[in-house]
């Protein structure tokens, strides 16, 4: 699988042409593959310019000297279809050119015609070059309800975030009044013309602007007195042929039909009912008058077989595409909008325990867990089945050390009064800290580090003569049991040693089905697009030593961590590169997902979820021992909750933050 390879391929090129920002194109005898009997390839370097040859295509690169730092590289290290040309700013303010030859199928229409002296493409990073110069209108339409405001903002993040896309939604509603159809035109003229991104001539083949736009409206039922609302076979012919006319914009209709009845369906429909204030059965009254308006897209007679668009029936049930897959973004908006859903979903997000390498603050490597992170794993386990299995909402780990007085501190702070609605079962009595509350009650015990879990006793005595046992007393506690049969889950881990040790622990009954079907609790999924960015010749380094052996690369990385790619090794722009199919896999899944990874892999999942801009995700912090739930109900709301689970490092630098 190419996201895969990413890190592999890219890894043996020259280290001049790989750097996305470096302070002057390196002048040596030979570079550091040159000759490689290997690869067969040559290689030179100058001070003005950089050539590379390779075996398996004629592809040739050359770039002027200085690389700004958000050159998205890594398309045209691989020769993927994406990478024609890109426009680059030298440091001097002089405009260089990328060109990529040999390249198959549509590309080479590109190559035909190269950049005139003194020409500029907007410099936009992305793995995609080409398409970001064609200008992109992507419409959602469909009965109200349908959860397309959702799906327009995913599309938005996942555009911007892979693609490098400059995105914006327009909301039809804005726009409304005898004015309103022309003072959307103007807006979306304006979005794609500020900045320098000029005026268009109709004979150019690409134009130049790496903007694409989404429009939506919020209230359907409202909008549909516009003409751009797309509810019928007239408006959608005037919106393509308006775009097109005036501002030479390709034009995708994304259909949301559906027909579902399911449970996730119908909480779907009563949370939008609850949060807008509706009376029950309102909004069925709402999609039944638009529907008496409502042309669905044409697709069985033909007479809209010339438009670009794609049917989505119940999301990723079925699909229908027409005329998406003739370009590179059509083809990759039809592959991740099938996977994306309006309904309740929530991710998990952990690094593995701490490692040998961590305790040690070297980089990378294949390390196993520590101690410290060998009794993370066991709470890890407890989590998962109280928290993401059973529902429960809080969850705390609380450790006595062998130092304190554990008889009296349980029999001071434990109480067999419940709390309302509760039977039986011993409860926390005041707060504790470390996540312990009021109210909470003990379900699990550990007698000392390295033994295993056990179910907490029926009285206080007995929790008292289970803390007479050598060593720390471990108590779990949540807020109540959750469901009595357990919600089918998914885990997944990177194929890394570390994370795989971390998911040892977790139990993977088989859950009995509604439809007769088997599910296998908790099935561990391995996947190597999630392995940790790879620092290729600094691997199992600390950065001490990497500042003392070579110093040039200290301040590179620091200058440009997001573009930066070690020796032989990644960036996170390859990692991001790598993470594009899992993590639109991830989308389509409606059970939870605990995902035990690395942190810089997770600074990108955690970006890419929470749409925090790639350019600010290497400083997010995603510490040991943690773990992360996000949740997502299809409204664009999220809820985040961090859970400390221990145990707690008494050196909190893993050697880790600048990774």
């Amino acid at each position: 699988m190419l996201p895969q390879k990413v890190g592999a391929a890219l890894g043996r090129r020259c280290r001049v042409c790989l750097m996305t920002t470096s302070a002057a194109v390196r002048s040596s005898p030979s570079c550091p593959i040159a000759g490689d009997a290997k690869t067969g390839g040559s290689s030179s370097c100058g001070s003005s310019s950089h050539e590379r040859s390779y075996p398996s295509s004629t592809a040739k690169v050359t770039a002027g000297p200085r690389l700004q730092p958000n050159f998205g590289v890594a398309a045209a290290a691989l020769g993927l279809a994406g990478a024609t040309a890109y426009g680059l700013t030298s440091s001097n303010g002089g405009g260089s050119t990328l060109h990529c030859e040999g390249i198959e199928s549509e590309t080479q229409l590109a190559l035909k015609k190269p950049p005139s002296a003194g020409e500029h493409f907007l410099n936009v990073q992305g793995l995609s070059g080409h398409v970001l110069r064609n200008r992109m209108v992507t419409v959602f339409i469909g009965l109200p309800l349908r959860g397309k405001s959702h799906m327009a903002r995913r599309l938005k993040r996942y555009l911007e975030f892979f693609h490098g896309f400059e995105v914006e939604i327009f909301d039809v509603n804005e726009y409304s009044g005898k004015e309103g159809n022309a003072q959307l035109l103007e807006a979306l003229k304006e979005f794609f013309e500020r900045d320098g991104g000029g005026e268009q001539r109709r004979s150019d083949k690409y134009v130049r602007s790496g903007r694409f736009a989404i429009l939506c409206a919020s209230d359907t039922n409202e909008a549909r007195t516009s003409k751009w609302s797309g509810h019928s076979k007239w408006r959608r012919r005037w919106m393509s042929q308006q775009l097109e006319n005036e501002l030479q914009a390709q034009t995708i209709f994304v259909e949301i039909q559906v027909t579902d009845t399911s449970t996730h369906r119908h909480e779907y429909m009563d949370h939008l009912e609850r949060i807008r204030g509706y009376e029950p059965g309102a909004l069925a009254a709402k999609i039944a008058d638009y529907e008496k308006d409502y042309v669905t897209i044409q697709s069985d007679d033909g007479t809209e077989d010339d438009l670009q668009y794609m049917k989505l029936v119940n999301y990723n049930h079925k699909v229908v595409n027409n005329r998406m897959m003739r370009s590179f973004i059509g083809s990759r908006i039809a592959q991740f909008l099938t996977s994306v859903h309006p309904y309740k979903r929530t991710i998990y997000l952990t690094r593995h325990g701490e490692s040998v390498y961590n305790v040690q603050k070297k980089l990378g490597g294949d390390s196993g867990l520590s101690p410290l992170g060998r009794e993370y794993a066991p709470r890890l386990a407890e989590f998962s089945e109280y928290v993401i299995g059973r529902g429960s909402k809080k969850f705390a780990c609380f450790t006595i050390s062998s130092k304190e007085n554990k008889a009296d501190k349980l029999r001071n702070n434990l109480t067999r009064i419940p709390r309302g609605g509760q039977t039986g079962g011993i409860f926390a009595k005041g707060d504790w800290g470390a996540g312990v509350q009021e109210g909470m009650q003990l379900v699990r015990i550990q007698r000392g580090y390295g033994s295993p879990f056990e179910d907490a006793p029926a009285s206080i005595e007995e929790v008292v003569q289970m803390a007479s046992s050598p060593g720390p007393l471990v108590l779990v506690f949540v807020d109540d049991f959750g469901e009595e049969q357990e919600v089918p889950a998914r885990l997944w881990t990177s194929s890394l040693r570390r994370t795989k040790e971390t998911a040892a622990h977790i139990r993977h009954p088989e859950l009995k089905q509604p439809s007769g079907k088997v599910w296998t609790q908790m099935a561990h999924g391995i996947y190597r697009s999630l392995d940790e960015v790879y620092a290729g010749e600094f691997e199992g380094l600390t950065y001490e030593e990497i500042k003392t052996l070579a110093p040039e690369e200290a301040k590179l990385r620091k200058v440009d961590k997001l573009g930066y790619r070690y020796p032989r090794g990644e960036s996170y722009y390859d990692v991001i590169a790598r993470l594009d199919l899992p993590l639109s896999q991830l989308e389509s899944y409606r059970e939870p997902t605990m995902i035990i990874g690395h942190q810089a892999v997770h600074r990108m999942v955690y970006a890419f979820l929470t749409g925090v801009k790639r350019e600010h995700c290497t400083e997010i912090a995603i510490p040991l021992h943690t773990v992360i739930k996000l949740e997502f109900d299809g409204t664009g709301a999220m809820k985040e909750t961090r859970y400390f689970l221990g145990p707690r490092r008494l050196d909190e630098d893993d050697g880790q933050s600048q990774f």
